[in-house]
């Protein structure tokens, strides 16, 4: 399976007919506690018109996972973005990020900006200060209770393909200690305030009503300091929106991605 010469492994997909050659490519980029396959139901939508490239972040699925004293840092988590695309042979790109997937998106998009056409994210935030569970994490880990209580928070009681959230929860379950806290560590203090405002690039925000991680404050605010923003708010649903509502919500970037090329 492919990877960079980092250790971070990714997949791509290209459904177009052969006579298709319009598209840019979308990176996907997931949050902390599941890999790449999260993406899997926005496959066929997405890459039926775009090149689709995944991959597993950092500690994540097949990627490398560091030693427990790795100092964890977000340009090393843009590094591993911008050097799937170069690998990968993506040059400008839509970017489209999950929970702390789409802060990196977001940190990558401010980077990059010349190679960026769009910014997608879905229950993320801009902003570390008001995210909330992150500092309990810890304390559940000691006590073999994360896993559970991210389902939980992820996911409304029987709302969701029963086989799905079980493969949710398996994969959850791997996630190691320090890999987590690390990346909650530089959640906790990211603040993309001003690189935001400053940033030209088309953004979507997609928030659920009912995270409790990410206030809708945040979508709102941010909507504020982006120069191009569209914000929308999905109702009744928690934290892990872009999983239990995939076709749904691939559709829903479809629809938008050749306004941004």
């Amino acid at each position: 399976m492919p990877s960079t010469p980092d250790g971070i492994h990714y997949v791509t997909h290209d459904l177009r007919p052969p006579w298709r050659t319009d598209g840019l490519p979308v990176v996907f980029n997931h949050g902390i506690g599941t890999n790449l396959d999260i993406w899997a139901d926005w496959v066929p939508v997405i890459a039926a018109r775009h090149p689709v490239v995944r991959f597993d972040m950092r500690g994540f699925g097949r990627s490398v996972v560091p030693p427990e004293d790795h100092v964890w840092s977000m340009d090393e988590m843009v590094c591993d973005l911008w050097s799937v695309a170069d690998t990968a042979g993506a040059e400008r790109v839509h970017l489209v990020g999950e929970s702390f997937g789409g802060t990196i998106v977001l940190a990558a998009a401010a980077q990059r900006p010349e190679r960026v056409a769009s910014v997608s994210i879905s229950n993320a935030s801009y902003k570390g200060a008001g995210i909330g569970q992150i500092q309990y994490w810890r304390d559940q880990f000691a006590q073999g209770a994360w896993g559970e209580r991210m389902m939980e928070n992820r996911f409304v009681p029987g709302v969701g393909d029963p086989a799905a959230l079980a493969w949710f929860a398996n994969e959850q379950a791997k996630t190691q200690p320090h890999v987590a806290i690390g990346l909650a560590g530089i959640l906790a203090t990211s603040d993309l305030t001003d690189a935001i405002a400053a940033l030209d690039v088309p953004i979507s925000i997609v928030l659920p009503d009912s995270s409790p991680f990410v206030p809708v404050k945040h979508g709102a605010e941010l909507h504020e300091i982006a120069r191009q923003s569209q914000l929308r708010v999905v109702p009744g649903v928690r934290h892990g929106l872009p999983f239990v509502h995939a076709r749904r919500e691939a559709k829903a970037l479809l629809a938008t991605l050749g306004d941004y090329e």
